[in-house]
């Protein structure tokens, strides 16, 4: 699609307040303030803004650039004379600011001369300095000696870099994708000055585009010839200054590191001088991490990696890639899974044919450690060396990930034609079934395949792995009570990826179906390493068990593990999955605003990775989400996108009920209250007609919040004795109140308050905020005071909500203060007295005391405690 083509322009001062605050406390109380960091991190962009707030301070600017001297000795250049004539024109009753960019290129005789001036009154020097660069001695010794202060600035973290990020490219609500973040990020290491240009060139390139409001990138980041330059000028440098090693012993080393990207240090001792490595790690060239128990050799910036590889002559990189795959083969700190797939990389960009079990056993192991597009170049180079089934079996994998799920099919279904054994026939079945469900929505096909399969097969150990299977399928089209009679027996004389699969079956149907003590024992069963992919969809029931039974805290940790570990992997399948489970929890907690980043980005991954079953489910929750945060019209346009008003549509994993709920709260968004709680109803008794409980009392809630709470009221005490956990009664007991007459009456009033605390208790923030506020209706003619503290708690869990949209909030705004009783608030908060405050405003004491009467009665307080606690919050 077509791109609005963006400028970047100067980019905002993001993550570095705090330098900036000290650079402005230092002057005037130090000579002057040292910035060391290594180039590109942003020293130059935090001394443009500091010397900005300086000039507004009355200071008078002096800039310096200093350039790297020539030859072998550091003589004074134009630079220095310009700051020798700069410390001399300087003079007291006129307060001036000194900038100097590089200072460690100033020649020894010019640094001793700003170290006599730099105490100077009216005179503050702003030197950055590069590290890893020539060393400063004196103005270390300056800073020792507390004569100027000293700030080492470091990358911009991840955080830092999506709020950077998403300030070059968010426009009218649009998000950057995580993964695409942390592309970004890892390749310029918080590099501000890489980071921008990364992200323009990236634009400029179509490398990064826009789709259904999400940031993606489309292919792989560019490096501008321009941030090329940069990166060979300053290993030039590097090079140049170097008295360790010839140019071309280090133009080695560094390739060689480039090609592997990370190499373990003992097989880089092999291939080149410990001594090398160890001085460039001291120049910032070389960084080297433990990560697994190994210590790993990699270039400081991966940029730098890039920039070589793509410098690099294609003979050349072939020579040098065999060179570090034979040491990594070698290498006496033990080949682990990531050397193997390197060394395998290696030697296929050599040009080396593998042998079928390494080329295999390399693209099992790749998953983890790259992105599905070389898992898919191993396993064809697998395949391409014979690796039959076993190659076939992980390129359709591969395929299927990368959204290529017709080619995977058709390739599944000639293994499947191909299958020459049971064990081979019943693994090409359970791939076969699992896309089809999956990622094609057909169900009957799969269960009609895998019944025929069943009947085929001799081995009895099989045919129950294929039972299994089927019992997998049973629960995907919402048999969820004939799928757990079915896997439930089987559980004990299941082992490996079956029993696995099973479990995850038994465990999300007996959380749908409201058995929680059952899918606990089931995830509990297996615990496969967390390298093995199914750990990864048994992870996502796990968080869908733990928020169902209440600890939304636990579940949100375990999400953002999982999600957190996909983006860094380059996995978006996973990515996909988590950053749903993301939104999912937000979106059960009441957290409309934050849920839509989380779920319109996991809702475009699924589209663009094929998921058929999966993507109307997310936008499910987007629609959800939307009409919450009071977009009614953007919910609208989703449903009809997603086709989600299409009574066709596939019912896979209880979607149907989920599609009603969802067109609910649409309805419920457009200020249509009877449509939304018929839809709402119904959606309710399509998931109670398939047994699952959980999610029918969750629509019947939903329904009673809308208005419906009467007709909800018997079907939710039905299932109140098929629901385990303290957070399904604390969802009965809310319908339970809202059913309730709502005249006033101490014992409703008490027990909806109680419900409030309990929802509260559980992270059901929106449901908490919505029943403190129908509390508080109940007591506005009895008691104001604490209809007031209510609707001060309500307020207080709907701000944190992000001020959601619901029939319950409507109209739930408190007395406002009048302005005079707000002046009055804010100087009693503020520690004045009575009389002080009578002073204040010209009025009486007695007044001011009568207004203060009003103002507890009205914020629901009684101390001046409480009153200052609500500065620069409610009070406000």
């Amino acid at each position: 699609m077509a791109v609005e083509k963006r400028s970047i322009g100067e980019v905002p001062l993001i993550g570095r307040d705090g330098e900036l605050q000290r650079i402005l406390h230092a002057a005037g109380r130090y000579g002057g303030m040292a910035v060391k960091a290594a180039p590109g991190v942003g020293r130059t962009r935090l001394l443009t803004e500091a010397v900005r707030s300086l000039v507004k301070l009355g200071w008078h600017p002096h800039r310096v650039v200093t350039v790297m001297p020539t030859g072998t000795g550091f003589v004074p250049v134009e630079s220095d004379r310009a700051l020798a004539a700069t410390l001399a024109d300087a003079h007291g009753g006129r307060r001036t600011v000194v900038v100097i960019d590089d200072a460690q290129w100033l020649a020894d005789s010019t640094i001793e001369l700003l170290a006599r001036r730099v105490g100077s009154k009216d005179l503050f020097v702003l030197a950055s300095v590069s590290a890893g660069r020539r060393r400063t001695p004196v103005l270390d010794a300056l800073w020792k000696d507390g004569v100027i202060d000293r700030i080492d600035l470091e990358p911009l973290t991840l955080q830092q870099c999506r709020s950077l990020i998403e300030s070059m490219l968010g426009r009218n609500g649009e998000i950057v994708d995580s993964a695409a973040v942390f592309a970004v990020t890892a390749l310029s290491s918080g590099n501000l000055v890489a980071l921008r240009d990364l992200v323009a060139t990236a634009l400029e390139r179509r490398a990064l585009t826009v789709t259904s409001h999400v940031w993606h990138l489309s292919a792989p980041l560019p490096v501008s010839a321009g941030l090329a330059d940069v990166v060979r000028d300053h290993l030039a440098e590097v090079i140049a200054l170097a008295d360790y090693a010839g140019a071309a012993e280090i133009d080695d080393a560094l390739d060689m590191v480039a090609v592997a990207g990370s190499l373990a240090f003992g097989a880089a001792a092999a291939v080149m001088d410990p001594r090398l490595i160890e001085e460039l790690e001291s120049a910032g060239v070389l960084t080297i991490r433990a990560e697994q128990n190994i210590d790993r050799v990699m270039f400081s910036t991966p940029i730098t990696a890039q920039v070589r590889t793509e410098d690099m002559a294609t003979l050349r990189r072939r020579r040098l890639s065999l060179t570090v795959a034979d040491a990594l083969d070698a290498s006496t700190d033990g080949l682990g899974p990531r050397e193997r797939v390197t060394a395998a990389l290696l030697r296929i960009d050599a040009g080396v044919s593998l042998d079928a079990p390494t080329a295999v056993e390399a693209a099992r192991l790749s998953w983890r450690y790259v992105p599905p597009e070389t898992t898919r170049k191993l396993a064809s180079a697998a395949a391409a060396a014979g690796g039959g089934f076993d190659a076939q079996l992980v390129l359709a994998s591969a395929e299927s990930q990368l959204g290529m799920t017709e080619s995977a099919q058709q390739r599944l279904d000639e293994l499947l034609r191909g299958a020459d054994n049971d064990i081979r026939r019943a693994t090409a079945v359970r791939a076969c079934t699992d896309n089809m469900v999956l990622r094609l929505a057909d169900p009957a096909r799969a269960l009609a395949l895998n019944s025929s399969t069943e009947h085929a097969v001799v081995d009895p150990a099989i045919r129950t792995q294929l039972r299994a299977q089927r019992g997998l399928m049973m629960h995907a089209i919402g048999d969820t009570a004939g799928s757990l009679a079915l896997l439930e027996p089987l559980m004990d004389d299941l082992v490996g990826a079956t029993l696995i699969s099973a479990s995850f079956a038994v465990a999300a149907g007996a959380t749908v179906a409201g058995r929680l003590s059952t899918a606990f024992s089931a995830l509990a069963r297996v615990q496969p390493e967390p390298d093995n992919p199914a750990a990864t969809v048994l992870d996502l029931t796990r968080c869908f068990t733990i928020a169902c039974a209440g600890n939304f805290e636990e579940a949100t940790s375990l999400a953002r593990y999982r999600y957190d570990e996909a983006v860094e992997q380059f996995s978006p399948l996973q990515q996909a999955w988590f950053g749903w489970a993301r939104g999912g929890l937000l979106l059960s907690q009441g957290h409309a605003a934050e849920a839509i980043r989380w779920c319109s980005e996991a809702y475009t991954l699924a589209g663009t990775l094929g998921q058929r079953s999966m993507e109307p489910m997310v936008a499910c929750d987007l629609v959800r989400a939307l009409a919450l945060d009071g977009r009614p019209e953007e919910a609208s346009a989703l449903i009809e996108a997603a086709d989600l008003d299409n009574p066709a549509s596939p019912a896979l994993f209880g979607a149907r009920g989920t599609r009603l709920a969802a067109l609910g709260w649409a309805a419920a968004a457009r200020g249509d209250v009877d449509d939304a709680c018929e839809l709402l109803i119904a959606s309710a008794e399509a998931h109670a007609a398939i047994d699952h409980h959980l999610p029918a009392l969750f629509s019947y809630v939903d329904a009673a919040r809308c208005g419906a709470a009467a007709a909800a009221l018997a079907p939710v005490h039905q299932l109140a004795g098929l629901i385990e956990g303290d957070l399904a009664r604390t969802e009965v007991r809310m319908v339970e109140v809202l059913a309730a007459p709502s005249t006033p009456n101490t014992a409703v009033t008490e027990q909806v308050v109680a419900v409030a605390a309990s929802a509260e208790k559980h992270g059901l923030d929106l449901h908490a905020a919505e029943m403190y506020f129908y509390a508080r209706n109940l007591l506005l003619r009895t008691s104001p005071r604490a209809a007031a503290t209510a609707g001060r708690q309500g307020r207080v869990l709907a701000a944190r909500c992000g001020h959601p949209s619901t029939p319950l909030l409507n109209g739930t705004r408190d007395p406002a203060l009048t302005a005079r009783e707000s002046q009055i608030a804010s100087l009693a908060a503020s520690g004045l007295s009575n009389r002080d405050i009578a002073a204040a405003v010209v009025l009486s004491i007695r007044t001011v005391e009568t207004h203060l009467n009003r103002i507890f009665g009205k914020l629901g307080i009684s101390t001046r405690a409480e009153l200052t606690s609500l500065r620069g919050s409610l009070l406000d």
